[in-house]
């Protein structure tokens, strides 16, 4: 919720309903980090990466680990919405 709030990638209005809540039920996962597809302006601010990943492929595991995770301590049967 916050995270959402701070980033600014959606509708303040939407995040505002719902930050609460999101803030006490769901653990943020940390992401994939490329400087090559971020903004220079963003760099600095990049935080809750996965930085300790030898390859892209270990840390494209680690984020497919931490979805089968989501899904399966959440019982999500079907998909799910990555929001980066």
């Amino acid at each position: 919720g916050d995270a959402l709030l701070e980033a600014q990638i959606l509708d303040y209005d939407l995040v505002r309903q719902v930050k609460d809540e999101m803030n006490e039920s769901i653990q943020v996962k940390r992401g994939y980090y490329d400087a090559r597809f971020i903004g220079r302006s963003q760099h600095e601010g990049a935080t809750h990466i996965l930085d300790d990943c030898s390859s892209t492929g270990e840390a494209l595991e680690r984020i497919r680990a931490d979805i089968r995770e989501f899904k399966t301590s959440n019982n999500v049967n079907g998909h799910t919405t990555v929001i980066w």
